[in-house]
């Protein structure tokens, strides 16, 4: 349920209060509007209240009041405000008069300033025709300014100057062409600029890919000179390795070879012959960063080039018929191809993709190995292999002082030396089996000087004895020399072997120590299977023995050869490494030596069998040998013996003359004590006995007169037991000490059996001459022997 709200009620003191307020309030602003703002709730009250009539009453009544208060203070200045009208009168009255005037003197300007007006008026008309024209000189100066622009960029276009016309056109659009782009030429002009960039993109792309063909056409010049400059450092570096041992470990772009080397720096790109302007590549670079197209280019330049590396294989994806100058020429491609792509890594800040260039190096190197390696499959020339080590070599030190690897080429390059060497061995062996073959065991004659230091210039002689150069000439010409032909020959090869194998070498430093023991292999191969082995094949077919003393002097020389060689092959090699080489080739020779002098023992002692033949011994005898001397046919085998040794054998040096001699006795030694072990005779008497013991002294009595230390024990043992058998004291065997002072050569079973066939003589005849006490020592000393 409403309430009803109760009317507020204000009595006449209250108004005339509320009014009373609005005079004071209204009396001390000076607002309007703070006046409206108090009589606000006064009429809100009034409103709600319903007093209306009221309140008029009460303003009539207080507007009564101020007016009698009013009224009341005029009264009391009254004369003050009469002499204040009259003035106010006055001062208008002369404002009247003074506005007239104005008027007048306004009618009066207004005649003579409209003129001025007029005037004005067509000044500011002028004025702003002037400001039009202003404004039509600027707009054409602009765009004047901007086809001048465009002029520019088109003139720098035609004259190549790429990179001023894109900075114009950079300069066209962010600046000289915005303020006029509400022209229709400005707004085709802007979208022309993109064209006008790919313009320039095109004409620079253009231009490099020219540059580019030029570059490939001028790679064969450029791999020339570089190849050409490099091999003459080689003969400088050689030169003076030569001169200077101390730098005989350095190498070629070693830093010792490099700081020598500087004074004959060679540009390959830039010389007499050779010009490359890099230029448009350069700009090309700068043109694409300018354009942020950068890795655009990159790609384009990369598959370009591999292209080219591409084609440049295609052309030469074999070099059949090989031939030097086919592989002179694909070098000398490749070598241009990778000294531009160098410098165009290392001058374009990282444009050139390192990674990329060292994939077409990996694959042109692969390339080149199988080139080479399918073009020399079954080449027996050395001639080529030299000439094909020496380009690619030559290629390998370029491109390495480059900062190319050059693995896979160094590999090529051993791979060319093994090959080369197996090509070495397999024509000298034929030479040196042909030679060794053709020999005819006689000693070479030469006529003169001249042919004599022929000889001696290419031979290893020793330096001092009977065949030094000085004694060897001491008996003038014609002069038979100690050697056959077949060892100069066999000198000669040797030293062209060397030769032909350290030309081919050169240059391996960093392998030097695997070349000098494949040279050491080689040779000792040459030698041993080739020289040595084929002179002991041909010993058995060769019976004469002046033939077989030529094939131990042969040796001989063989052998001072090989200590020479020794010598030699560490003076070639005394620049990279120290120590010393061994050849086993010196005891091949020496297993030669003994075969070929123990052959002519043999064919000596064939011969002496036949005087054994001619022997005749009463081992029944039961007398003794009427004298001292020797069996006739020992005489003659002697005889025989010295006139070999003082004649067919001559040549021979001394310790080779006394082993055969010590050989052949030796032999008659053997024969000699095989008559006493022989199962036949099967008895033998006490004199029969002195006629053999007669031989041996007379044989031991020669050989002292020999006087040779070296002969002097070759029938010692055989001799000690004659003395033993037919002396008064056989019982001394028995005693050590008499045994190790006269018999320490004797063998005890040798003994055993000639006590065996005397005592079976004794046994079986009754008057075999013994006395009772030489049976009885003989049955002692072979009872005690016999445990």
């Amino acid at each position: 349920m409403a309430h009803n709200r109760r009317r507020p009620k204000f009595s006449p003191s209250e108004i005339q209060s509320q009014l009373a307020q609005l005079h004071l309030f209204s009396s001390l602003s000076s607002s309007s509007t703070s006046d409206i703002e108090q009589l606000g709730p006064i009429l809100l009250n009034i409103h709600k209240s319903r007093q209306q009539n009221d309140y008029l009453k009460a303003l009539k009544n207080f507007v009564a009041e101020k007016e009698a208060e009013i009224e009341a203070v005029c009264a009391r200045n009254y004369q003050d405000f009469v002499g204040s009208v009259s003035a106010l009168l006055r001062v208008r009255q002369g404002t009247v008069s003074l506005k007239h005037r104005v008027v007048e003197l306004n009618e009066e300007v207004q005649k003579s300033g409209g003129g001025v007006a007029d005037k004005k008026k067509a000044l500011l008309d002028a004025r702003r025709v002037g400001q039009n024209i202003d404004d039509a000189i600027d707009t054409l100066q602009a765009c004047l300014r901007v086809l001048d622009m465009a002029s520019k960029v088109a003139k720098l276009i035609e004259d190549e100057k790429f990179f001023s016309a894109l900075r114009q056109l950079e300069d066209l659009q962010t600046t000289h062409l915005k303020p006029v782009l509400h022209y229709p030429f400005a707004s085709l002009m802007l979208s022309s600029i993109p064209t006008s960039r790919n313009a320039i993109r095109e004409s620079v792309t253009r231009s490099l890919k020219a540059w580019m063909y030029e570059a490939r056409e001028a790679s064969r010049a450029v791999g020339k000179g570089a190849l050409d400059a490099m091999e003459a450092r080689g003969r400088r570096w050689a030169a003076r390795k030569r001169k200077e041992s101390s730098v005989g470990l350095a190498k070629i772009n070693g830093p010792i070879e490099l700081g020598v080397s500087e004074r004959h720096e060679y540009n390959p790109l830039e010389n007499d012959t050779v010009h490359i302007d890099f230029k448009p590549l350069y700009q090309c670079i700068h043109i694409y960063d300018t354009l942020d197209a950068r890795e655009e280019l990159q790609l384009s330049y990369q598959a370009d080039r591999r292209a080219q590396a591409f084609l440049l294989l295609s052309q030469t994806a074999s070099l059949t018929p090989f031939s030097l100058t086919a592989l002179a020429a694909l070098l000398e491609e490749i070598v241009g191809f990778f000294l531009i792509e160098s410098h165009v890594l290392h001058t374009t800040n990282s444009f050139r993709s390192e990674q990329d260039v060292e994939d077409l190096w990996d694959g042109m190197c692969e390339r080149v190995v199988r080139i080479v390696d399918e073009g020399l499959a079954g080449c027996e020339d050395p001639e080529v292999f030299l000439g094909t080590k020496f380009k690619v070599l030559t290629f390998v030190q370029t491109l390495e002082g480059y900062s190319y690897s050059v693995n896979q080429l160094n590999n090529l390059l051993l791979t060319l030396f093994e090959r080369y060497s197996q090509l070495l061995q397999r024509k000298f062996s034929g030479d040196f089996e042909q030679i060794v073959l053709d020999d005819d065991h006689q000693s070479m004659v030469v006529n003169d000087a001249e042919e004599f230091e022929k000889v001696v210039s290419v031979s290893w002689l020793p330096a001092s004895g009977e065949w030094s150069v000085s004694e060897l000439q001491a008996p003038g010409f014609p002069l038979a020399l100690p050697f056959s032909q077949t060892y100069p020959l066999c000198c000669i090869d040797i030293r062209s072997f060397t030769e032909q194998y350290y030309q081919f070498s050169e240059g391996f430093a960093e392998h030097h120590r695997d070349i000098d023991d494949v040279l050491r292999k080689a040779l000792d191969n040459l030698l041993i299977k080739q020289v040595s082995e084929n002179i002991q094949r041909r010993l058995q077919m060769i019976n004469n023995l002046s033939q077989l003393s030529q094939i131990v002097v042969n040796v001989l020389f063989f052998q001072t050869a090989c200590s020479d060689l020794e010598t030699l092959l560490v003076t070639l090699r005394a620049t990279q490494r120290g120590g010393t080489i061994h050849l086993d080739s010196l005891a091949s020779f020496q297993h030669t030596l003994t075969l070929t002098q123990d052959r002519i023992v043999s064919n000596i002692s064939q011969k002496m069998d036949s005087f054994f033949e001619e022997a005749e011994y009463n081992w029944l005898a039961t007398q003794p040998p009427p004298t001292n001397e020797a069996s006739g046919y020992l005489q003659d085998l002697i005889d025989f013996l010295s006139t070999v040794m003082m004649s067919v054998l001559i040549q021979l040096p001394e310790f080779s003359k006394d082993y055969v001699y010590r050989g052949a006795l030796s032999h008659c030694a053997m024969l000699l004590m095989s008559y006493l072990l022989d199962r036949d005779p099967q008895r033998i008497s006490d004199n029969g006995l002195m006629y053999l013991a007669n031989d041996v002294r007379w044989l031991a009595a020669h050989v002292a007169s020999l006087q040779n230390e070296r002969l002097n024990d070759v029938f010692v043992e055989l001799h000690q037991m004659l003395a033993l058998l037919t002396g008064p004291n056989l019982h001394d065997f028995l005693n050590p000490e008499a045994r190790q002072m006269h018999y320490s050569r004797v063998q005890t079973a040798r003994v055993h059996t000639v006590l065996t066939k005397l005592a079976a003589h004794y046994n079986a005849s009754y008057n075999s001459g013994a006395s009772a006490r030489r049976r009885g020592a003989v049955e002692d000393v072979l009872r005690a022997i016999s445990r």
